[in-house]
């Protein structure tokens, strides 16, 4: 019936395209990348003589773990590098897009090796990192490709400017965007934990408030004292958090004091309920954590 009425209309069939890939059999799918080398797991690091796997998830302390991990695989780095362009611009031999699938799953499947990641509490990593990207370092040109999209989004605009990203966006802005995308489309900075934990079988699991248990099962493992990581903050845990019952409302030019205001201030009941539904596997994960007394899987 349709190609009899393609005929009617006088259209004409475009012939089929051929295919830029033709494989040797029909099951060789070699041309795909394994899922070890698609993101987020292709930046999991392993340092194979220590025995050690970690999956850096942002937000959750990773830049300090990262740099943590690079120096015991042997990645220094000089004064003012980087340490996600060192990985990423970088064949250092410790991220699993350097490895080959072999060594990597020989790895995650022999019990000796120590498989980790850091968790956080869903809701405090969103404040945070809106608090960071969308508040305090609103206008720094490098923060264009992270925040940008949301901007685009929520403004209806395809060329953004300057005075957009200094006016910037809500926090209920950035949350109704969250709340309207599928989990795997957002930026990893507030993609769902869970999205980060398919492929790797871990053997510890750490809330990102117990880094010193991290630490010392650490040095457990690989039989050597390390330092332990500071982990990076846009909010000031240490003094007493300020309560503003307007902050998810306030642009963020008149958010001067959101480095010390409370994660409850952006999280009415409302929005709250509706962030830990989207959230539902994260905020599991978290609470199984915080009330374990024993970080290994």
């Amino acid at each position: 019936m349709a190609l009899k009425l393609i005929e009617k209309l006088g259209l004409k069939l475009a012939p089929p395209s051929t295919p830029s890939f033709v494989p040797a059999h029909p099951y060789d799918f070699s041309h795909v990348p394994s899922p070890l080398k698609r993101p987020p797991t292709c930046q999991a690091m392993m340092v194979d003589d220590l025995k050690i796997i970690y999956l850096p998830i942002a937000k959750n302390a990773c830049s300090s773990l990262k740099r943590l991990v690079a120096n015991l695989g042997g990645v220094e780095l000089q004064d003012g590098e980087d340490i996600h362009h060192k990985l990423d611009a970088n064949d250092t031999g410790l991220q699993f897009e350097d490895r080959t699938d072999n060594d990597i799953r020989r790895a995650l499947s022999d019990p000796s090796w120590m498989r980790f990641v850091v968790m956080r509490d869903p809701l405090d990593r969103l404040v945070s990192v809106y608090v960071e990207k969308f508040v305090q370092n609103r206008t720094i040109a490098g923060q264009a490709p992270t925040t940008g999209p949301v901007l685009e989004a929520v403004l209806g605009k395809e060329d953004l400017t300057p005075e957009d990203f200094d006016t910037g966006i809500t926090f209920r802005e950035f949350a109704e965007y969250i709340l309207s995308e599928r989990p795997e489309r957002l930026n990893g900075h507030w993609r769902p934990q869970a999205e980060y934990l398919g492929h790797i079988p871990f053997t510890h699991m750490y809330d990102v408030k117990n880094l010193e248990q991290l630490a010392n099962d650490l040095r457990g493992h690989i039989g050597q004292d390390i330092d332990l990581p500071r982990m990076n903050v846009s909010r000031e845990a240490a003094k007493k958090p300020i309560y503003d019952t307007h902050a998810p409302d306030k642009r963020p030019t008149d958010l001067s004091n959101a480095k010390h205001l409370s994660m409850e201030s952006f999280l009415p009941p409302d929005l709250r309920s509706r962030l830990e539904e989207y959230f539902a596997t994260d905020v599991t994960l978290h609470n199984v954590l915080s009330k374990s007394d024993c970080s290994s899987a």
